[in-house]
């Protein structure tokens, strides 16, 4: 499909490549660019630049980008997105509102706005929404996301039971896409049989992992826990990277133990070959901070190979891990989110795992719970430096209040996010809803203990 200028669209093209972490070939292929260029062009170039760190420089690209393309709800939502992180927020405010305008029935600038004021659950976006949640016509990821959006500011109004109905509908219809094998956590029953005997004969002479790996279940504290360690200027954020997971993909499931040893006998490590590919470390040699909740159930063949590499666990209560999973409307996997009971099952079998991991694994292991990491970041700070045998850089003063930026279950704090202990027992207020998750969470916790 060609564009205003003319050109084909290679919007697929440049997601491949972003997916692929090719950054750099983005930013080759997009060195030049002027009027005659393409707007996934502009846009794509400033997400790679974002993806490598460079925060003005994408700033810098957006804006231009923006200059040939003034109706572009993309370039504005982007641009919208990187001024939050750079504390800029009236303008992120008046740059989402204007890409809502541009695309009214598109629901990415109308999330990002809830990060900085609420929305009328009478309004015309609500509206417009459940419009799009009736559709039969539409998919069902589409009307899920729909209902999640009207959960989410009926929640923000204190309609707590309208809200909680719309998030019980949008639960319900995602979890029809998906495989029921797919909606329970998946975690290997193997895994809790290994004790500490099964990593003495690990070979730690393989080559140095370049990786800081930070494991838990979604929503508990590892955005905020990569966001701080990436303050320090020889660590940078390599998101849900899922190292571990690259790192394992090829080998037999069956025996990986076994592989492992067979690799490391060969001076080799697939842990450091996997970070080593991403582009950041290539950059002087960075450390990266993986936040991959798929690290979690991977941490043991890690520890076989690195067991002087320093881990990071996030824990959460129960109760608002559960409703903040609830809440959130994952782009893919998480099918156990959908449904309440198995978020209970969940929940339980990860805390199993977690203690487990630190009773077993040879690695320094660091937990923190959110509420420590909330209510004393301060602490959680220097606690997190010190694991790492790092002394804590300057703090960045933040620039934007609490009042600027609005707190809810659903949303991971990023950087320019004030950390706020405001979501500690958000969950009491839907406790007659949370029923079948507190049930099945007390049941698994029974049965792991058998």
């Amino acid at each position: 499909m060609p564009t205003k200028s003319g050109k084909p669209d290679r919007t697929q093209a440049w997601r491949v490549m972003m997916d692929r972490y090719d950054f750099f070939g983005i930013l080759a292929k997009t060195e030049s660019l002027d009027e005659s260029s393409d707007e996934g062009a502009w846009l794509y170039r400033g997400k790679a630049l974002e993806a490598l760190c460079r925060i003005e420089q994408a700033a810098i690209v957006y804006a231009a980008g923006l200059q040939f393309f003034p109706d572009s709800m993309q370039l504005h939502l982007a641009l919208g997105q990187l001024e939050i992180q750079r504390g800029r927020l009236r303008q992120a405010l008046k740059l989402l509102r204007r890409g809502c305008d541009l695309e009214p029935n598109n629901l990415n600038c109308y999330t990002a706005r809830l990060n900085l004021e609420s929305l009328d659950p009478d309004g015309p976006e609500a509206a417009r929404m459940l419009v799009r949640a009736l559709d039969g016509r539409k998919s069902a990821a589409s009307r899920a996301r729909a209902l999640f959006f009207l959960g989410q500011i009926h929640v923000e109004a204190k309609r707590d039971r309208i809200g909680f109905a719309y998030y019980q509908a949008g639960n319900a219809l995602a979890a029809k896409s998906i495989d029921p094998s797919r909606r329970e956590y998946p975690l290997p029953k193997h895994l809790l049989r290994l004790s500490s005997a099964d990593f003495e004969n690990g070979d730690p002479n393989v080559p140095e992992c370049k990786a800081i790996v930070v494991a838990g279940m979604p929503r508990s504290g590892k955005t905020m826990v990569e966001s701080m360690l990436s303050e320090h200027p020889a660590i940078f954020p390599a998101g849900e990277y899922a190292g571990l997971r690259r790192a394992l993909v090829k080998l037999d499931k069956k025996r990986l133990f076994g592989d492992l040893k067979n690799l490391a006998s060969s001076g080799r490590s697939p842990f450091a070959e996997a970070y080593a590919k991403h582009p950041l470390t290539g950059e002087g040699g960075h450390w990266l901070v993986d936040s991959s909740p798929a690290n979690l159930t991977r941490l043991g063949y890690f520890g076989f190979l690195h067991p002087d590499t320093p881990v990071v666990m996030c824990r959460r209560r129960a109760l608002d891990l559960g409703v903040s999973l609830y809440f959130k409307k994952f782009k893919s996997g998480h099918g156990y989110t959908y449904g309440l009971e198995s978020i209970g099952r969940a929940i339980a079998l990860t805390e199993r795992l977690i203690d487990h991991w630190c009773s077993v694994l040879p690695n320094p292991v660091l937990v923190v719970d959110y509420e420590d990491l909330v209510s004393d970041p301060g602490g959680a700070r220097s606690a997190l430096f010190a694991h790492l045998g790092l002394e804590a850089p300057a703090r960045v003063e933040q620039k934007s209040t609490e009042e600027d930026w609005r707190i809810f279950p659903s949303r991971s704090p990023g950087p320019g996010t004030p950390i706020s202990p405001a979501l500690i027992g958000f969950s009491d207020r839907f406790e007659a809803e949370l029923a079948p998750m507190i049930s099945a969470y007390r049941q698994m916790k029974a049965r792991l203990l058998d």
